[in-house]
């Protein structure tokens, strides 16, 4: 058995309420793999969000009562809030949040749940390697239009195959991102996760809960969506090791 880092996360906008007015929302598990969930954040409109959740394959809600949301999960990647041990949801089956606005205003949530598919057979990166070298694997600066969509392309050497293990970034403002590696058309999360939940910094990088692993001479590609309306700068790194055979 070996991990492969994943996000599972979610975008919902709920109606003003005063956190007893709860809207829910599943989140399928692929079927092809189960799940190990390690870190939680968020970003929303306003944090006042009463929040409960359930295993839907064993009835088991994993907060005794409902819980302030910015208890239980972090305002970014760079603070997360870190389970004391990681929670496995069984592949193909659903995790069912309940949510209830108590700001009074119509509340938008961007919630993601980081961890790593739990995948049979052997590790690819477990073999041999004559050498492995620190390398950063980087967009460099890109303008996405106000509103507007940018596919960005991450063009891996031919070599050597490269282990991620950091995602670190920059951005002016805020956004939504997909990761998909080409090779082997692996998405990296199952729905497009905003960036402050993705990204973090050199100083906080998102110390990844397991690695990825791109095969020599693929590509990964980066779709950004722009939320504030106008021109916005942002920069993907991936950090890691070079795999040299």
């Amino acid at each position: 058995m070996w991990k492969e880092y994943f996000i599972y996360g979610f975008n919902k906008t709920l109606s003003a309420g005063s956190g007893t007015l709860y809207e829910s929302q599943a989140v399928r598990i692929d079927s092809d793999a189960d799940f190990e969930w390690h870190k939680l954040c968020y970003q929303s409109t306003n944090g006042n969000v009463r929040a409960k959740v359930q295993d839907d394959a064993i009835g088991r809600y994993l907060f005794k009562t409902n819980a302030d949301l910015r208890a239980i999960a972090g305002n970014s990647i760079q603070t997360p809030f870190i389970w004391p041990r990681p929670y496995v949801i069984s592949a193909g089956t659903t995790l069912t949040w309940e949510l209830a606005d108590n700001s009074g205003v119509s509340n938008t949530v961007r919630l993601a749940m980081h961890g790593a598919k739990i995948r049979p057979g052997e590790d690819p990166f477990r073999r041999h390697y004559r050498a492995l070298v620190p390398f950063v694997y980087g967009t460099g600066k890109q303008t996405v239009s106000g509103n507007g969509t940018s596919s960005i392309r991450i063009e891996i050497d031919r070599d050597s195959h490269f282990l991620v293990q950091k995602i670190t970034g920059w951005w002016q403002g805020s956004s939504l991102l997909t990761i998909k590696e080409g090779s082997r058309d692996r998405d990296w999360m199952n729905t497009a996760i905003q960036v402050q939940n993705i990204l973090g910094t050199g100083q906080y990088p998102n110390v990844m809960y397991a690695n990825r692993f791109i095969m020599r001479a693929s590509v990964v590609v980066v779709q950004v969506q722009d939320l504030t309306g106008s021109s916005n700068d942002i920069e993907i790194d991936l950090v890691g090791v070079k795999l040299y055979e």
